[in-house]
């Protein structure tokens, strides 16, 4: 029964009690217990009045504070959702687990690195199979403090990873772990790549650097010397000086090609042919070697000129240098489908089909010993492939040992419609 109708109940009782028993009592009595009565019911009702009063605001103050809990719950879980976002939204993995290594959450990273759809409520060591990331895990809950180690990740492929713990406090009565994970696989191989160009630049310098310097000491410490045999050491000093500006220069192209972006203007690519054609002409006499032509007009390029005629001359000279003599390189211009292509062929020594993956690294020689003897630096195709694929396009090549080379650049034709090509076709 509400509160409110409690003092006409009451009265209402008080009332019946009256009429029943005042018919038997004497007059003293009667008035007396009517006086008691009145008064009875009027304390009821100031006590039912300040006891409704009482219950209306605690009920009110149990209504704000349902209100406050209900804001804050959703306050709470708009903050969960904004952290959850926000270690979703990391591009790197984060994994948070408790002391015993149970996952609480992965961001989709981590999923992705991984290969799995759900990590939650599994094992770390099971998904992970990395021994040193568990124990480094059990280091910084024996600490709860941060905690960093380079680790090899062999699962699901071979990573050097940057592993960071950090203690994040109590939740439910367990301790909170986060777990970073930077890959350095990248940063390995690039450090791996510059130890490598480094000791090939030395050793390409140090090779004809020393014959400078033997041949010259020969001649210094022999004064009687006969005229021709001096000439002779004094003409390979020139040819080994001419080795070492050759790969100077090539390095300062390969450099310039690297760091810059290339300046591109439009020009029609058969003049370009043309000219790379008639500046080796002099080199192709000399090796009896007949340059041939098979070019499509109206082939319109969006490139750096120079860096394009770097590119067909590099690829001219190799198919001169290592042709026979007699022989012949053609080059063809063609169109495929959005693309212009530069075709070199020799009738030359060929290459050896194990060593195609590798001819366009730095320094890289299928012969080493012809190649020097033929004036070779073992950066030419290096600056051919990356000059190429900074205009979005592509080299490839086709040879057969002793046979002949064919190679083939591919680069986007220049439409002023056209402002984004596809990659070419391979």
């Amino acid at each position: 029964m509400s509160f409110r109708w409690l003092p006409a109940s009451l009265l209402l009782s008080a009332a019946l009690l009256l009429l029943t028993a005042l018919p038997v009592m004497p007059s003293a009595w009667r008035e007396a217990l009517i006086a008691a009565a009145l008064g009875s019911i009027l304390l009821a009702y100031y006590l039912a009045h300040i006891i409704y009063l009482r219950c209306n605001a605690l009920r009110q103050q149990i209504l704000q504070l349902n209100e406050q809990r209900e804001s804050l719950e959703l306050e709470l879980t708009r903050q969960q959702r904004r952290r959850l976002a926000l270690i979703d939204g990391l591009p790197i993995p984060l994994l948070i687990c408790d002391e015993d290594a149970m996952l609480r959450h992965t961001n989709r990273v981590a999923l992705e690195w991984f290969g799995f759809r759900h990590m939650t409520g599994k094992s770390l060591l099971a998904l992970t199979f990395s021994y040193d990331l568990y124990l480094l895990l059990l280091k910084a809950a024996r600490r709860q403090s941060t905690v960093s180690a380079e680790i090899t990740l062999s699962f699901p492929k071979e990573r050097y990873t940057e592993a960071t713990i950090w203690y994040l406090g109590e939740a439910d009565s367990r301790h909170l772990f986060a777990i970073a994970l930077i890959d350095k696989s990248e940063l390995l191989r690039l450090e791996q790549v510059r130890r490598d160009f480094v000791a090939n630049v030395s050793h390409e310098f140090r090779t004809p650097l020393a014959s400078i310097r033997s041949l010259s000491e020969t001649i210094h410490d022999d004064p009687d010397m006969p005229l021709e045999t001096r000439q002779r050491f004094l003409n390979l000093i020139i040819q080994e000086a001419d080795r070492l500006t050759r790969i100077a220069e090539d390095l300062l192209t390969l450099s310039r090609a690297e760091s810059l972006q290339p300046v591109k203007e439009p020009f029609e690519l058969t003049p370009l042919i043309q000219q790379a054609v008639q500046e080796m002409t002099t080199e192709a006499q000399r090796h009896q070697v007949q340059v041939l032509t098979d070019l499509q007009p109206n082939l319109n390029l969006l490139a750096n000129r120079d860096q394009i005629l770097q590119v067909v001359l590099n690829l001219l000279s190799n198919a001169i240098r290592y042709n026979k003599p007699q022989g012949s390189v053609t080059v063809r211009t063609y169109a495929q489908n959005s693309y212009a292509v530069i075709e070199v062929a020799d009738t030359g020594i060929g290459i050896p089909s194990e060593a195609l993956p590798r001819i366009f690294e730095r320094f890289y020689r299928v012969d080493k010993t012809r190649s020097r003897e033929r004036g070779g630096t073992g950066l030419g195709l290096a600056i051919v492939k990356h000059i190429v694929e900074s205009h979005g396009g592509a080299v490839e090549v086709e040879s057969e040992y002793r046979v002949g080379s064919v190679f083939r650049v591919k680069l986007p034709l220049y439409q002023e419609t056209e402002q984004n090509p596809a990659n070419p076709q391979r």
